[in-house]
């Protein structure tokens, strides 16, 4: 187990065909946590197609926001500063130029992305947010549509890059729905992974993002977080149909505008090769990644070691990402790692939990500040909302619900987030809080103290086994506790020292 990880600052610089980003990471192990996160939608490539060249205002706009950039990354003292270009510069004939500029301004090395290793990038990117990803990865720009193959394995493949931005679509005829369809479909016909037979599709960039965001709209959603946010065929069917439905009716346009902003002008175009891309892929489900090439540059110097961490119990974006967040201490760390040891024997065997459960543990002392009479709900809401990657919508649920429930057996999840999650999870979560709840009890949060006593759990009994001589450590509430953990798990509830389950 690691004693102490320490966050270091490091930037990424991101001008792209629509946006021009600048993201400040604070850096633990293989979590990257935003400090800053800035963008303009400067437009370089806008009118790119008809011109060859980049947009005129869109440099102007894009060099003000790179010498606010520069400004800022010196006066947080960040040194560690990467910055890419990718389709516009790329394509554009003053591209060298513009970029040389850019790199001017910055005061930083300036990388303009072949297509290809874009999407390498991208793929990465999206293998440091997810567990044991397994697809294809279409990260669309304003210029471009990368597709980059993912496995769990690590064996990616060669990618490919496809002219779909809608900066780089025709205008006049081919604007309309039908025709830009058409143009959509010509193009992915030269698609040779479309035809690998992906069963999940994961979809990075701004505007597929805000089509997700849409679709949460639609439902009412109530969890606001986008990263590991689910579209199955219908689902993005309704968001296709009613981003179609804004150039008919007005108040429509206006409730879309309000919720993607400036990306408003492109949605539409994004929505059509969204849904073409789903159709040609015949996937079954979008998985909508928040991580992408930004983090993909962040980490691609230490791929290798970054991905052999990964396979170790605290090695991996979860696991660290807690780590971070919650600003853990060793002895908080040490904690964690002892109570998941403590709790195991009640927990699924399943090897693919394992590591929520551990992330659980390190979450358990997340509200030991906050006042007693809403300690509960404040941990839920910490944990639910947290930036933390590596898990899915349900994992995030599950994780959120435990912690709720390690602070007091009758924790009830908000109504509004009541529908999420998976029903199993519900009593999971229950027993997960509630031997949570008798560990910190018992040791008062110490993890040498919490290693003198094991629980047991056969077909009938629950057992709480302590060392001998550490009688007096069970005191009236931890007895309690421990009753109130037997009846969740539906066994009878027994405490013995050493001597005698021996």
């Amino acid at each position: 187990m690691r004693l102490a990880l320490q966050p270091e600052k490091a930037a990424v610089v991101d001008i792209g065909s629509n946006s021009v980003r600048l993201v400040i990471y604070e850096v633990t192990g293989a979590a990257a946590l935003p400090y800053f996160n800035e963008k303009v939608l400067a437009g370089l490539g806008r009118g790119l197609p008809e011109t060859g060249r980049l947009s005129a205002e869109g440099v102007v706009d894009a060099v003000a926001a790179i010498r606010r950039y520069r400004a800022i990354l010196t006066g947080l003292g960040v040194t560690q500063v990467t910055a890419v270009a990718t389709a516009a510069v790329r394509d554009a004939e003053d591209g060298p130029e513009f970029a040389r500029m850019a790199a001017t301004e910055l005061g930083a090395r300036l990388r303009i992305l072949p297509g290809p290793e874009e999407g390498r990038l991208s793929a990465l990117g999206v293998r440091t947010g997810f567990d044991q990803p397994e697809g294809l990865v279409g990260d669309l720009g304003g210029s471009s549509l990368e597709f980059q193959p993912i496995s769990a394995a690590g064996q990616d493949g060669q990618g490919e890059t496809h002219k779909l931005g809608p900066f780089s679509m025709p205008r006049g005829d081919e604007a309309k729905p039908a025709e830009r369809r058409k143009a959509i479909r010509r193009v992915l016909k030269s698609s040779e992974l479309l035809n690998q037979g992906h069963r999940r599709l994961y979809a990075v960039g701004g505007s597929w993002r805000a089509l997700a965001g849409i679709h949460m709209d639609i439902k009412a959603y109530p969890l606001a977080i986008l990263h590991g946010y689910r579209m199955t065929g219908p689902a993005l069917r309704s968001v296709v149909r009613t981003v179609l439905a804004t150039q008919r009716d007005k108040e429509l346009a206006g409730r879309i505008s309000s919720l993607v902003g400036r990306r408003y002008d492109t949605i539409i175009h994004a929505a059509l090769v969204l849904d073409e891309v789903f159709d040609a892929g015949g996937f079954k489900e979008v998985l909508i990644s928040a991580n992408g090439l930004r983090e993909g540059v962040l980490f691609d110097r230490g791929e290798k070691l970054l991905f052999e961490t990964m396979r170790e119990p605290f090695g991996d974006a979860l696991i660290d990402g807690t780590i971070a967040f919650l600003r853990l201490e060793a002895s908080q760390m040490a904690f964690g790692e002892a109570l998941y040891q403590f709790i195991r024997p009640v927990l699924p065997r399943s090897h693919s939990r394992q590591r929520l459960f551990r992330a659980a543990c390190l979450m358990a002392d997340c509200g030991g500040r906050f006042h007693p009479d809403h300690r509960a709900d404040m941990a839920y809401y910490l944990i639910l909302r947290s930036p933390i990657r590596g898990i899915t919508h349900d994992e995030r649920v599950l994780l959120a619900h435990a912690t709720g429930a390690r602070y007091t057996h009758k924790f009830q999840r908000p109504k509004p987030f009541a529908r999420l999650g998976l029903e199993s999870d519900d009593q999971l979560a229950r027993i997960m809080g509630a031997a949570m709840r008798l560990g910190a009890v018992y040791s008062g949060r110490s993890a040498p103290l919490l290693k003198q006593v094991k629980l047991k759990a056969s077909k009938s009994k629950l057992v709480l086994e302590v060392e001998p001589g550490s009688e007096d450590m069970i005191s009236g509430t931890v007895k309690k506790r421990f009753e109130q953990l037997a009846t969740f798990v539906d066994l009878d509830a027994q405490i013995v020292t050493a001597e005698q389950a021996g």
